[in-house]
This record gives C-alpha cells, structure tokens and sequence, in this order.
C-alpha cells in the first residue's frame, strides 16, 4: 500500500472501498489498511459550525477517516505545518504521535471514525508538537 506523505508524521493512507448496488463498505484492518494494531476505536460526529476539536497532540497513533462530510485538519510536527481537507472515504489522514492537529470547518453532518494504536486511560496529551521516537507494538 503506498501511503502520501503529507508532512513527516502525517500520511494519507488509500482506503479499499466495496462498492455494489447495496452502498458501499469500508473495512479497517490491522496491518491492512489500519498501519498499526489498534486498541480503541471511537466516532465523532459534529453539526456545529465553527467548533474546533483536538488541538492537542497525542502520545499515541491515530488514523482518521471520514464517514459523511468533510473536516479540515490543520497539522503541525513542530517544524512543519500542512492541512489537509478530509471530504472522502477512500483515504484516511495516518498522524503519528506527537503530531499535533485541529480538526475545523467541520461540513454539516460530518462523521469521522477515529482508530487510536492506545486506549484512552493510556494516552497523554500535549498542548504542543511532541515528535515521539517510540513506536507502538502490536503483540503478535
């Protein structure tokens, strides 16, 4: 699977989507196109213009997809800054720990579905870019 560097610590991951008369699926696979083993899967819906999310950076590995909507997500490693407009569910925004990012300009009925490499009580946040060198490992 080839990934789309956004800035370093933050990819675009292809997404398979199954498509046929029913609708269409997307699945999300460890080591597939989820490129860690995840411990906590979450979803966040918004239908509040204006309203910023996240502004924080994470001591874990997230991946993002978008379900419905768009969201733009401003991302900054501490040396770079990049956003990127998330408006389909063929790709996923991979940011790696310590990457700060902002989630706005949320599209009415935006629906995002969050797979984080940590649990909630396990990750620690930061106000600033923290580029963290330790990776997260999936036991096999």
């Amino acid at each position: 699977m080839i990934y789309r560097e956004i800035i370093e610590g933050a990819d675009l991951v292809p997404q398979v989507v199954h498509s046929d008369a029913r609708g269409n699926l997307v699945s999300f696979e460890e080591f597939g196109n989820v490129p860690f083993c995840p411990k906590r899967v979450f979803v966040i819906m918004s239908d509040r213009p204006g309203q910023d999310r996240g502004g924080h950076a994470n001591s874990c590995d997230e991946l993002i997809s978008v379900i419905s909507g768009a969201v733009t997500i401003e991302i900054d490693n501490g040396r770079t800054r990049s956003s990127v407009r998330l408006d389909s569910f063929d790709e996923a925004l991979w940011i790696r720990a310590g990457i700060l990012i902002v989630l706005k300009d949320f599209a009415p009925g935006t629906a995002l579905v969050v797979c984080a490499s940590e649990r909630y009580e396990d990750t620690r946040h930061f106000d600033r870019p923290r580029m963290i060198v330790k990776r997260p490992v999936c036991p096999a």
